[in-house]
């Protein structure tokens, strides 16, 4: 968690989050000018009413009394336009900012390194990329405009009530704001730390929400409803205590301020009465517009120390948002050589691997795959054949040893422009959501549905395709649940034969798949693997029959490569 809301306000990171305003400044100063007027008219209010009882009703002065009354209701019209466009305005303005910032974060994390994904919780990211990022919205709708309006409007109102009224009936009835400054510090140091409990555990209740559903089959099949049940309690509780917290310092904090505001109409009724009782100069009007001023004047005072809370709440929430935006070290090394027409030639010299240096996962791997050659890697489990396809697609960097494509080094090389003719499908392939279509196509607009009937039809899955359905329409629901693992790397086959790649990567699927969808499975695979490169994890005979040649992975070091009758031969 950050730790703003334990320290001084941050001004640098108030500097960097106001930048996000640069575009929409006319905005930003419309709403500032909505401020200062509405500061004005509300201030010109109780002066309006001094007027009306003490020049118009008190004199029984009628055509002074309308042309008082039409001006004051001029004014409130006045002011109810200004405060509907200020409120649109300001909102309008977090909104389309917290916007730009969500379309920043989020093309952010789509060029961080897979290993970032590994270490942190998806609950978490999820956290910052919609709830925080709508907190900050809060800087500008309830945050700093706000304040600098409340701030405005108590300067020009305490300013008025010395200019325009008897300054000693002013003090007397002000003389309790000391106990509300008193009051508010107070307020405002125990709800910040309350404010950010609340906003850690709402971090920590959704990173187990998303971690537990998603592995939902694991916690049923081994009967830990119960235990997860536990765990989500405590979370949960946690989390209501600290509302809990944050309630006791407003239920306390505002009645507070009620009584104060009583106390210092009670002083200005006291002093005004005692006043005019003796004969002094204090009216009626002005008495009355004194009381309307310290309703107005403990309202903004009321809300201040409030306000300063959500703008610290937003800057709490902007902290984390921008050490993702600033995280470099993070970022996916990227090279700058394009290979424009891949021929598929792959140079493993060497290579060592590891995801965490005192672990190697790959140690002095060679070989080489030739162009349109298909090779087949197998061993153990945990021998370091996945790794392979990672190094590979660029997903983690190598330590050592040299990885090559077309003879090009791989670090050299742009990554992004590789992979888009390169084909990847893993073993536990990911559907979104959505129609088989879309999962297909994955948003290339330029496939017609008639292309991908004809690519369904080449690698022998049409049938497929017809029968489910609705057909390309059919929805396979989040991840693909609705469909067999069999099914599922059936789509992935075509997500990746439509691409027509010059290289393809398969890591197959080890569940136990029907005799129908096994034969499908194989037909597409001959298909996928026909003059292309193909390096494929294999965990079928059939796979490891047709490939050229065979690498045996043991531990992390390759132990034998040939083909499948040469590895024979050797009774490997």
């Amino acid at each position: 968690m950050s730790q703003v809301g334990g320290k001084a306000f941050d001004f640098k990171l108030f500097l960097k989050v106001m930048a996000y305003a640069k575009p929409y400044r006319g905005l930003f100063i419309f709403s500032v000018i909505l401020t200062v007027v509405l500061g004005a008219l509300g201030t010109a209010r109780p002066i309006l009413i001094r007027s009306v009882i003490d020049d118009a009703i008190l004199q029984v002065n009628a055509p002074e009394l309308v042309r008082l009354m039409i001006l004051l209701v001029g004014l409130l019209v006045a002011e109810a336009l200004g405060q509907f466009g200020f409120m649109y305005a300001a909102n309008w303005l977090g909104q389309s900012i917290i916007k730009d910032i969500r379309i920043e974060l989020y093309d952010r994390l789509q060029t961080f390194k897979l290993g970032f994904y590994d270490r942190t919780p998806i609950g978490q990211l999820v956290t910052r990329v919609v709830s925080d990022i709508e907190t900050i919205s809060q800087i500008f709708s309830q945050g700093i405009l706000v304040i600098f309006g409340d701030l405005f409007r108590i300067a020009v109102m305490l300013g008025a009530m010395f200019f325009f009224f008897n300054p000693v009936l002013v003090l007397v009835s002000l003389s309790v704001i000391p106990i509300l400054f008193i009051a508010t510090r107070w307020f405002q140091r125990g709800i910040k730390g309350a404010f950010q409990q609340v906003r850690t555990e709402v971090s920590n209740l959704n990173t187990f929400v998303q971690e537990h559903l998603s592995g939902m089959a694991i916690v049923q099949a081994f009967g830990r409803e119960q235990q997860e049940m536990d765990k989500f309690m405590k979370i949960n509780d946690r989390h209501r205590q600290a509302n809990i917290k944050s309630i006791f310092y407003y239920a306390l904090f505002f009645p507070i301020i009620e009584v104060l505001s009583a106390m210092s109409i009670g002083l200005a009724v006291w002093y005004g009465g005692m006043n005019a009782a003796t004969g002094g100069s204090v009216t009626i009007g002005e008495l009355t517009a004194i009381i309307i001023f310290i309703g107005m004047l403990f309202r903004p005072l009321r809300q201040l120390a409030d306000r300063f809370n959500t703008l610290q709440m937003g800057m709490v929430a902007s902290e984390r948002v921008l050490k993702l935006l600033d995280n470099q070290e993070d970022i996916e090394a990227n090279g700058t050589k394009i290979i424009q027409d891949l021929q598929g030639e792959i140079s493993f010299q060497n290579v060592h691997f590891s995801y965490n240096k005192d672990e190697p996962i790959l140690r002095d791997v060679s070989f080489e795959v030739a162009k349109g050659e298909t090779v087949a890697i197998v061993g153990a489990t945990g021998a370091g054949k996945s790794t392979i396809i990672s190094a590979l697609m660029g997903f983690y960097p190598y330590s050592e040893g040299s990885i090559k494509i077309d003879g090009v080094e791989l670090k050299d090389i742009d990554v992004h422009a590789l992979r888009q003719q390169v084909a990847l499908v893993l073993q536990d392939v990911f559907l979104f959501s959505d129609s088989v279509r879309a999962n297909v196509v994955l948003g290339d607009q330029y496939i017609t549905d008639e292309q991908l009937l004809k690519a369904a039809k080449s690698i022998g899955i049409a049938e497929f395709i017809d029968e489910l359905p609705g057909g390309l329409d059919y929805n396979v629901q989040e991840r693909g649940g609705v469909l067999s693992a069999g099914q599922r790397q059936l789509l992935a086959f075509l997500r990746a034969y439509i691409t027509q790649p010059k290289v393809l990567i398969l890591d197959e699927a080890t569940s136990s798949i029907d005799s129908h969808t096994e034969e499908l499975i194989q037909r597409a695979l001959i298909a996928l693997t026909k003059d292309r490169t193909s390096v494929i994890i294999a965990h079928r005979l059939s796979t490891i029959q047709h490939a050229n040649r065979i690498i045996v992975l043991d531990k992390g070091q390759i132990v034998e490569i040939g083909s499948h009758l040469e590895l024979l031969e050797k009774e490997g």
